[in-house]
């Protein structure tokens, strides 16, 4: 499913959401029309919630951490290493807006059990969004 938010004229794309699901779902037509209009509707600026599925996080390779309600779930240095690498590659503001709030719960574990990790990871999407609008300026 594709869903494109345009302007006045229809040859300015203002902004792209796809999303993908399998036919073996009740309703899966409508579940597929709703990620894609969430999702240009978040890469235009206007949603701040990510309404991904966490089928759709398992495809992308997005590791999700969900809080086991005060139990200890300690963070894996391979996973931060992950997030890292998919910041530095990430093309985009659109993206890296998408990992921070796809990673949300694992950044808020990480900053409670280790400060320097939390900083060196925010540096890292600052750094990176820094970068990305400079070449977006030239």
């Amino acid at each position: 499913m594709k869903c494109l938010i345009m302007g006045y004229d229809p040859e300015r794309i203002i902004a792209t959401g796809y999303s993908k699901q399998y036919r073996d779902k009740l309703g899966y037509l409508e579940i597929a029309e709703t990620f894609a209009i969430t999702r240009a509707l978040s890469f235009m600026g206007i949603l701040l919630e990510d309404l991904t599925s966490m089928e759709e996080y398992k495809d992308l390779g997005i590791a999700v951490v969900k809080s086991m309600n005060g139990k200890d779930t300690s963070v894996n240095s391979d996973v931060v290493n992950e997030l890292m690498k998919k910041v530095h590659y990430a093309p985009h503001t659109a993206k890296l807006d998408f990992l921070w709030r796809a990673n949300k719960d694992l950044l808020n574990q990480i900053k409670i059990k280790d400060l320097n990790t939390y900083n060196s990871i925010l540096n890292k999407f600052e750094s990176k969004r820094d970068e990305i609008i400079t070449q977006n300026e030239v």
